[in-house]
């Protein structure tokens, strides 16, 4: 179980979040909604230690985790993927494979992005830099560098958005396939109206708190 107790939160004297308390049993696919400001985005960056607590904690599977780095997290199967792009543009697709991968051992990190090329599609262009994808397979290269980790718990933050329709049903695909299982925590803000289906809960935050749970 993911348990957000009491968290609240901002950036230097504004606050944001205001104590918010949340959980998430294994298997649920929770969708975040609220408006522009609500406290989404602050939300996810809380539980992933981006951005530092006020009040509160956050515990995962009986341990407490809002006090690890984001590397740590990675290593406990926990991944969290920005709105905005957080690949190296100079580098290749496979170079940032690599780097997204470096802490695995060698042997393991070449079979995880074999398997995230077959799951992707990314391996028919793997000499590429990301600016020379489109906006959707930007998004897709974020989804892969993810998936090297085979992660359990998993944040994403509009991974949607900016997608044109061919790239859409590709990762929704993905989570269908891949990321969504009996065994895996997910959190996905997004607005987009053909993703919805994936849904088990729906959460909705206004003015940093949590208004209602949805099923």
């Amino acid at each position: 179980m993911l348990e957000v107790k009491n968290i609240s939160s901002g950036y230097g004297k504004k606050q944001v979040l205001y104590d918010v308390s949340l959980q998430i049993n294994k298997g649920e696919v929770v969708l975040l909604t609220g408006g522009n400001g609500s406290g989404k985005t602050t939300l996810l960056k809380c539980i992933y230690n981006l951005l530092p607590l006020w009040s509160g904690e956050v515990w995962f599977e009986g341990k407490r985790i809002d006090r690890l780095k984001p590397s740590e997290l990675i290593k406990k199967g926990i991944v969290y993927i920005p709105q905005k792009d957080f690949y190296f543009e100079n580098l290749s697709v496979e170079e940032n494979l690599l780097i997204s991968g470096n802490i695995l051992p060698k042997n393991i990190l070449k079979e995880r992005i074999a398997e995230v090329y077959d799951l992707t599609g990314l391996g028919s262009f793997k000499k590429r830099n990301p600016f020379n994808l489109s906006g959707g397979e930007r998004k897709i290269l974020a989804f892969g560098m993810s998936l090297i980790h085979k992660p359990h718990f998993l944040l994403f933050d509009e991974p949607f958005a900016g997608v044109d329709e061919k790239n859409s049903k590709t990762l929704i695909d993905l989570y269908k396939s891949t990321i969504i299982t009996p065994d895996n925590y997910i959190i996905t803000v997004e607005h987009k109206d053909d993703a919805r289906s994936l849904f088990t809960r729906k959460i909705k935050m206004e003015l940093g708190t949590l208004k209602n749970n949805v099923l």
